[in-house]
């Protein structure tokens, strides 16, 4: 019965941890803010984003037509050729554009004011919609209409493109409603299923009487298996994506640059998990029956003994940095302090045990 709450934990582990990523990354603004400064930073994904933009241009406005405008009258029939002889040009100018501070700004409120209407909206919200058609889009006109002022084509240019010029639709207004529920799941268990692994976990240590360290053991392992998992999902699910998605390679690095930024949570999760199995695992071996763990509580008898503060100090400094070094936030803090409380359980237990096994020496029993 242990052993199946154990695989049981385990299972709903992984899903856990990839409930608390999509949570974080898709319903935080200011995470979701936060990754997409960090693709607007990478090279490969600001030139990507930067062809977007200069065809949006192209196909929203006759470029040529609107140099041919601007050119003398003997030099009208250059308009066409030299528009398309610009595009190339437009492209590098317009990702240096997006390299300046300020563009970065820009790009920073489209996406934090199209994130915060779309957690509206899943709020229930309503009245949102009426300029998008009903639809959550990104709106990246505001670029657009900084790269017709700042590359030489003017205003002209800019004040052609229709309203919808440069919007990306991030979420069908028909979509919004499986989309609430879906969120409303994700809320739910983002706390459920952690507690829920935390208990499975006890109750199979707890009904492990005679092997409980060994349980514990198994306990660990299986932490450190989930969080190899889902460092192992991220990285061939990434591999998948990027050759689902395109066959150019000119766009597999920029995909594959996103996907790295808009999992680094993920990476997080998964390296916390494999840091609390460790810990676990030394927990379990520290207690057990090694040479080496009895010469560990051998020499650290005494002052386990005599000055217990230092023991709790030593593991309340582990958990501090456990906790400092890791994505932290009000959803991970009650979770930690549940595991932290088990921690200081676990400690209690293998103070007395090596109290049991190496007593004070009879002469300081006398004195």
């Amino acid at each position: 019965m242990p052993w199946c709450l154990v695989v049981l934990a385990a299972t709903i582990g992984l899903v856990a941890a990839l409930n608390v990523w999509v949570k974080r990354q898709a319903l935080s603004t200011d995470h979701w803010t936060n990754a997409s400064s960090q693709l607007l930073e990478n090279s490969d994904i600001r030139n990507a984003i930067s062809i977007y933009l200069v065809d949006q241009l192209y196909s929203n406005v006759d470029v040529g037509k609107t140099l041919q405008e601007r050119l003398p009258p003997a030099t009208k029939p250059l308009g066409p050729p030299l528009a398309a002889a610009l595009e190339p040009a437009l492209v590098r100018t317009t990702n240096t554009i997006l390299g300046r501070p300020k563009v970065q700004q820009l790009w920073k409120n489209a996406n934090r004011r199209a994130h915060q209407l779309f957690i509206d909206l899943l709020n229930g919200k309503h009245g949102l919609l009426v300029t998008t058609n009903g639809n959550v889009v990104l709106d990246l006109q505001p670029l657009l209409d900084q790269i017709a002022a700042q590359t030489g084509l003017g205003g002209k240019i800019a004040q052609k493109l229709p309203p919808d010029a440069g919007q990306i639709v991030v979420m069908k207004g028909n979509q919004l409603d499986v989309a609430r529920k879906s969120v409303k799941v994700i809320r739910a268990l983002s706390f459920f299923l952690v507690f829920l692994v935390l208990a499975l976990y006890a109750v199979a240590v707890y009904l492990a009487r005679g092997r409980r360290r060994r349980m514990l053991m198994a306990v660990g392992a299986s932490m450190l298996v989930v969080g190899l998992i889902v460092l192992v999902v991220r990285r061939f699910a990434g591999n998948y994506l990027v050759d689902a998605l395109t066959t150019n390679p000119d766009a597999k690095d920029a995909i594959s640059a996103a996907w790295a930024i808009g999992t680094q949570l993920l990476r997080n999760v998964g390296i916390n998990i494999l840091v609390y199995g460790s810990l676990v695992v030394f927990g379990a071996w520290v207690a057990g029956p090694s040479r080496a763990a009895v010469w560990v509580r051998r020499v650290s008898a005494p002052t386990m003994r005599e000055h217990p503060i230092v023991l709790y100090g030593l593991v309340s400094l582990v958990l501090l940095i456990v906790l400092l070094t890791g994505p932290t936030d009000a959803q991970r803090v009650y979770p930690l302090l549940v595991l932290f409380g088990l921690a200081f359980v676990g400690t209690e237990v293998l103070r007395r045990q090596t109290a049991r096994e190496f007593p004070p020496p009879k002469s300081a029993t006398a004195a």
